[in-house]
Formats: C-alpha cells, structure tokens, sequence
C-alpha cells in the first residue's frame, strides 16, 4: 500500500524493485512486521537526505534577528531547532537563540534586566514584550509632530487670547 503512494521519475525504479522482492514473499512464511520493518529502513536509507541537519545547524548558527520581525526569527530558530534534534530547554541552545541577538546590544541589556528569565520561553516572552514595546514607541515618535520647524515662524503663530482690533 505505501509504495503505491511513492511517486516520481527519481523514485519509480526503487519501488519497481521492492514491489518485485515484496511479491516474492509468501505470507505465511515470512513475518509480515519483519518486512514492513524492512520496508521501513531501506526507505530511510535511499530518501533520507542526510546533509538536512548539517545544513539546519549551518543555518541556526548564522541566524540573526532582523528588527522587527521578532515572530519570524522565532519561528526559524524553533524549525532548525527541531531538524538538529536540540533541546529548546537547554542552556546551549538558549544560548544559541540569544546570539542571534548579538547585533542589537540594547535589546540583549533590556533582556537581562532583573527578574533575568532563565529558561527558554521566558526569554522568548520577554523578548517579544520588549520587541512590541520597541515598536509601539517608535509608532509614537513618528506620529508626533515636529514643533521646532515652528519656532523660527513665531511671528504666524497666534499669542494667547488675542482677539481682533
């Protein structure tokens, strides 16, 4: 059943031969688990694309985050975390999330203000927090108005209560 699933020109003489070998068995004397067991290896041993977790831990070492997009950066690093089979509660690999950090010294300070978090996804929530904040203020500072371009044009602006002659 599986390997009428398998499709492709890369795949089709693979599952021409096995299909032949599997027809060969007879189902009483040969062990039904024991073939699927070996199905199951032969598939891994043909398809399984063995320089993915080279290049996940290539790529996590050279992860860095790109301000603002702190939900992008997370992402990536839970992904490449999940292809090299690392632990997200260990401290190397929280310390490999926090070097993706090392461009932006002032948000790595606000991080390690006290309370410090110490695992995984108490950093990532503050973080985050600090990374929203960050952005909440500079939506703030670019809708405030400039009022020095006023000051050298006093003279247009009204004083006070004046009212007419």
């Amino acid at each position: 059943m599986a390997l009428t699933l398998i499709k492709g020109d890369k795949v089709d003489l693979w599952v021409r031969n096995m299909l032949d070998s599997l027809r060969r068995l007879h189902l009483v004397q040969h062990n039904i688990p024991a073939v699927w067991n070996h199905f199951k290896q032969e598939f891994r041993t043909k398809f399984t694309n063995s320089t993915r977790e080279l290049r996940a831990r290539t790529q996590l070492e050279r992860l860095k985050f790109q301000y603002p997009d702190i939900d992008g950066y997370i992402a990536e690093f839970e992904d490449l975390i999940v292809q090299v089979n690392y632990n997200i509660a260990s401290q190397e690999t929280i310390n490999l999330f926090l070097k993706g950090f090392n461009k932006n010294r002032n948000l790595l300070d606000k991080v390690f203000m006290p309370p410090v978090p110490i695992s995984y996804e108490a950093m990532k929530r503050r973080l985050i927090a600090i990374v929203k904040s960050m952005q909440f203020v500079n939506l703030i500072v670019q809708d405030t108005p400039d009022f020095r371009r006023f000051q050298g044009n006093m003279t247009q602006m009204p004083q006070g209560n004046q009212l007419g002659p």
